[in-house]
Parts: C-alpha cells; structure tokens; sequence
C-alpha cells in the first residue's frame, strides 16, 4: 500500500511539473508573440548611412593631405618673384578642392571642401599682400632715405 501511495504521489507531482512547464512555455510564447513584441529592422539603410560616412572621412583625410601640401607650398612660396604659374597651379589646386561639394551635388558632408578652399585662398591672398607690404615697405625706405641724403 505505501508502494501504491508512493507512486501514484510520485506520478502526481510528475504530471504537476510537466503541465506547469507546458503552461509557462506557453505563456512565454504568448507574451513574446502578441504582449511584448521584438522590434525587427531593416539594417540596410543603416549599413548604407555607416559606408557612406566612412567613404566621407576617407575622402576627408585625403582632401586634409592636399591641403597640408598646398599650406606648404603657400609657405615655401618667394612673393617677391614675379611667379603666374605656380600661382596659378596653386590657385587651381585649391579650385579642386572647392569642387568636391559640386562634384557631390552639394551634400553637406562635404562643405569642408569649400571652408578649406576658403581658408587656403585667404592664407594665400594674406601671404601675398604681406608680400607686397614688405617690399612697398622697403621702397618707401630707400625713397626716404634718398630723400634725407638729398637734403
């Protein structure tokens, strides 16, 4: 008899077990489906946005050494020589900078092609002014002092 009681106690707590865990599979199942649902997106244009952005700050590094090379030769550039070519390479150089935002149909990303442009050609003007400056300087001096040895 305590066999029979045992058992039927043991298949009791048994079948407890096996329809609890039935119910909260189910009930996981049916929260998960219908109460809490898990978003799914569509990573595409995420990937996309990702590529493109890194494509932009490839191109930004590139267009940065340009300009590094181009500040140099600003630099290195004797004003005092009458020089139209290298002026003009450098001008058109900096134009190819400039064109970058054309080029991508004036997409915001690359505005730092015109704000460089902009600050190479006022590096460049501000160089050659100072230039100028310098040598006008130099001139008014020798004309004052043949002035003073005049008098």
């Amino acid at each position: 008899m305590k066999v029979e009681d045992l058992s039927e106690v043991f298949w009791r707590k048994i079948k407890f077990v096996l329809l609890f865990t039935l119910s909260i599979v189910l009930l996981y199942i049916l929260q998960t489906k219908f109460i809490l649902k898990i978003p799914v997106m569509d990573n595409t244009e995420l990937l996309e946005a990702i590529d493109s952005y890194e494509t932009i700050i490839e191109r930004q590094t590139e267009y940065a050494a340009q300009v590094k090379s181009i500040h140099e030769e600003i630099t290195a550039m004797e004003f005092d020589i009458h020089q139209v070519q290298k002026q003009d390479e450098i001008n058109k150089k900096i134009f190819r900078i400039r064109s970058v935002y054309k080029e991508n149909k004036m997409n915001s990303k690359y505005f730092f092609g015109i704000q460089s442009a902009n600050i190479l050609q006022i590096y460049f003007d501000t160089r050659e002014e100072h230039s100028s400056l310098l040598k006008n300087k130099k001139v008014i001096l020798d004309n004052l002092k043949e002035c003073k040895a005049n008098i």
